[in-house]
This record gives C-alpha cells, sequence and structure tokens, in this order.
C-alpha cells in the first residue's frame, strides 16, 4: 500500500509540473470595475457612439443657425468690355461723366475693371414654422444620440462583463481539467503497481492510460481556450496589446447567486430607465417635427435683407449704394409635391409609433426572460454545488474501494469523470448566474454595481 502511495503522489506532482508548463503566459490581472473602466475609454464601438452624438449636437446648432440673422461679406472682380457691363460699373462707381456719353466710348469702350465688395444682412421673418420645426426636431435628434450612447455604453459595459467571466470560466476549467488529469495519473499509477504485483489485469491499466490520454487532450484544449477567451476580453476593451486578465477570485462573482428583486418592480424600472425607449421617443418627436417641415411648404416664406455695396476701379476711389429687400414667395402649385411629402412624414411618424409600441413590449419580454434566466441559474448553482459533493464523495469510496481490491477500475474512472463533469457543471453555473446577472441589468437599464449593493 506504501508503494502505490508513493507512486500516486508522483503522478500528482507530474501532473501538476506538466499543467504548469501547458499554462498560457501570464497576464496582467484585473478587477472587473478596472475592466469597465478601460472599456469607457478604450473600447471603439462606445467612441463611435460618442462621435455620433457630438455629431447630432452640431446638427442641432445648425439648425438654430438658419433662424438668426445671417451677416455676410462678398468680392467680386470684372474686368469686361461689354457696353452694359461697362456703363453699369462706372455708374456703381459714381464716377460717371459728360465724356462717357460719346458715341464711341458708348459703343467700344474698352476693357474696364471693377472691385465690387458688399456686406448682406438677411433675416427669414416668416417660413411657415419650418425653421422652427427643423431646429426641434434637429434637438429632439440630439436627445435621441445622447440615448443611442447610454445604450451603446451599457451594451459595451455588459460585453465587457460578459468577456471577463468568460476568460475566468476558461482558467477555471483548465485548472479542473488539471485536478482530473491529476487524479487520473494518480489511478494510472495504483493500477500499474497492482498490475506489477498481479492484483490487477493488464486491462485495467490500458482503461486508465485512456483515461488520462483523453484528459490530456482536453487540457490542450482549454490552455489554448484561455488563450483565445483573454484575446476576446482585450477586444472588448479595446485593450488588445495590454495582455488581461480576470482576477482569479473577482468579489462580484459571489454575490451573482443572491436573491434579486420581483419581476413587476424590474420591468417598471426597465420601461422608465432603458435608453432606447427614451431615444425611441425623442425620434418620435421629431417625427412630428418633420409632419409641421412638410406642410410648411403651404404657407409663404419672407426674408429681408439690407445690403451696403461699394464699387471701384482701382480699390481707391470708390462708389457706395445700400439698399433693403424684402422677398415674399408663395407656392401655388408643384405637381402635388408638397401633398406627397406630407402624406410621406405622416406615413413615418405612424411608422416610428409602431415601433416604439413594440419596443416597450420587447424591452418587458427582454426583462421577463432575463429575470427567469437568472433564477434558473441560481437553482443550476445550488444543484452543481450539491453534485460536487456527491461526486467528491463517490469517488473518495470507490478509490479507496479499489485501492483495497473490492471495486473494479471501471467504477473508478466513471466516478473520476463524474466529478470532472460536476466541477465543470459547477464552475459554468457560477459564471452563468454572473452573466445572467449583467443581463437582467442590460435588460433594466441599470448599470453594473458592485456586489456589496446587491
Amino acid at each position: 500500500m506504501g508503494r502505490r502511495t508513493t507512486a500516486a503522489l508522483l503522478a500528482i506532482a507530474l501532473g501538476w509540473a506538466a499543467a504548469r508548463a501547458a499554462e498560457p503566459p501570464s497576464a496582467r490581472r484585473i478587477s472587473l470595475a478596472r475592466a469597465l473602466a478601460i472599456g469607457l475609454r478604450r473600447n471603439r464601438t462606445f467612441a463611435a457612439a460618442r462621435f455620433a452624438r457630438a455629431a447630432a449636437d452640431a446638427d442641432a446648432d445648425v439648425a438654430r443657425g438658419a433662424m438668426i440673422p445671417h451677416l455676410d461679406a462678398g468680392e467680386n472682380y470684372s474686368a469686361s468690355d461689354n457696353p452694359v457691363q461697362v456703363f453699369s460699373d462706372l455708374l456703381m462707381q459714381q464716377d460717371f461723366t459728360a465724356n462717357n456719353f460719346a458715341l464711341n466710348s458708348l459703343n467700344q469702350p474698352g476693357f474696364f475693371s471693377n472691385f465690387q465688395s458688399d456686406v448682406t444682412l438677411s433675416f427669414p421673418v416668416f417660413a411657415g414654422g419650418r425653421l422652427v420645426a427643423a431646429w426641434r426636431a434637429a434637438g429632439f435628434d440630439a436627445q435621441a444620440a445622447r440615448w443611442r450612447e447610454a445604450e451603446a455604453r451599457q451594451r459595451m459595459e455588459f460585453g465587457v462583463i460578459r468577456a471577463y467571466y468568460a476568460a475566468l470560466l476558461a482558467e477555471r476549467r483548465v485548472a479542473v481539467v488539471t485536478r482530473a488529469l491529476a487524479a487520473a495519473r494518480a489511478h494510472l499509477a495504483i493500477a500499474r503497481d497492482r498490475y506489477r504485483h498481479g492484483l490487477a489485469v493488464n486491462a485495467d491499466v490500458l482503461r486508465a492510460e485512456v483515461t488520462t490520454g483523453a484528459l490530456e487532450q482536453q487540457r490542450i484544449e482549454a490552455a489554448s481556450g484561455v488563450a483565445i477567451a483573454r484575446d476576446e476580453l482585450g477586444h472588448a476593451l479595446g485593450a488588445e496589446d495590454q495582455g488581461l486578465a480576470p482576477l482569479e477570485h473577482p468579489p462580484e462573482l459571489a454575490a451573482a447567486g443572491n436573491p434579486g428583486e420581483p419581476l413587476p418592480a424590474l420591468m417598471a424600472r426597465a420601461v422608465a430607465a432603458r435608453p432606447e425607449i427614451h431615444a425611441a421617443q425623442a425620434g418620435l418627436a421629431a417625427a412630428r417635427q418633420n409632419v409641421t417641415i412638410a406642410r410648411a411648404d403651404y404657407l409663404p416664406t419672407i426674408t429681408v435683407a439690407s445690403v451696403y455695396e461699394n464699387d471701384s476701379e482701382m480699390l481707391t476711389r470708390a462708389g457706395n449704394n445700400a439698399g433693403v429687400f424684402v422677398n415674399a414667395r408663395l407656392n401655388l402649385f408643384n405637381g402635388l409635391a408638397t401633398r406627397a411629402r406630407v402624406d410621406a412624414a405622416a406615413a413615418r411618424l405612424r411608422r416610428l409609433a409602431v415601433l416604439t409600441r413594440d419596443l416597450d413590449e420587447a424591452v418587458r419580454l427582454q426583462v421577463s426572460t432575463a429575470w427567469r434566466r437568472l433564477d434558473a441559474a441560481r437553482q443550476g448553482l445550488t444543484v452543481a454545488r450539491r453534485d460536487v459533493g456527491y461526486a467528491d464523495a463517490a469517488l473518495k469510496i470507490l478509490d479507496d474501494r479499489y485501492g483495497a481490491g473490492l471495486a473494479p477500475n471501471v467504477a473508478v474512472l466513471d466516478a473520476e469523470t463524474a466529478r470532472e463533469q460536476a466541477d465543470m457543471r459547477l464552475v459554468g453555473s457560477e459564471i452563468n448566474a454572473a452573466v445572467d446577472r449583467a443581463a437582467l441589468d442590460l435588460a433594466t437599464g441599470a448599470e453594473p454595481y458592485a456586489a456589496e449593493a446587491r
């Protein structure tokens, strides 16, 4: 029995050494809160949403600028021997003399230069409500963009949380397989020792060899999964070059299995907090303004402009003039295009109203689904913890009985497989509960928060 124990310990030591050698390269471990902070700074999808919000804010400023007076300056230069143009330029320069009435000068004036400088102040007095409605619509679009930015931030945070726990799950799978591989090698050493002493058949050794080889293959695949999961975490953070990994025991993980709020309260919170709903409501308000813009074509447009003009031949002595102009236009008939624009804007408004209503119901469904999945994950976590205890106890009993020659080899191997599967279900259940908790936060529009607050 002492020799078998020594062989088992040696096999375990060799197994752990091989596991260490197969581990992926070391990485800098960060907390979940730190990962979220990095994502806020470096995630490219969220950065794109920020730029979209900034562009929408700028578009609102453009629409506002259309309602205030415009002041423009212009400069034109002409050099022409066109008789009418030369006659007009001489008058505007206020340099016309009696000699310019000579027939030869009128018919063949020669090239004449004119520098025309002007300053124009214009103001839209009335545009049928089009400009005000456009400004309001742009403001609602900017509100929608801000809510879409909030949505992008929440989705980014959920993506970071999911990638963070996926990397942790990959590491824990490696640990489970490593532990199972060490146990399998220990059992293989015992089987070989019993075979050498004539207490077991060679089939026991061969079967243990096969089990050990399968676990070695799982170990290779699990180690590869760790590298892949860490790369995906880096991509979710926008920090692919940092070599980051999750903490081995993040405090938030334990809190994911705690009881949550009742479903009706979460639904009420989601309807009030989800940024998608607020963005849809802002888009609906903008669509109402677009109907007003389309109807404005039925009304007149009145613009007032004041112009000061300076004309000179050589930018020295100049003639000056000024004027005030009022322009009014009314669409009398345009082939029913205005009616078609109004109908199109109204149809888009009705479409957005239907989609907004559907979004409200979809949010309720998402909350219900996320809540039920989290509830199932929590119950599954309880079952998984219980099963690990059962599998561990069963393995210890059968291992001892095999060493005493009271249990067959296949029973021990089956018990080892059951223990590995129970361990895998446990680590998977722990991660699933944490991810489902984050999914419920996303569905209700809540921010990820510390475990102590849950």
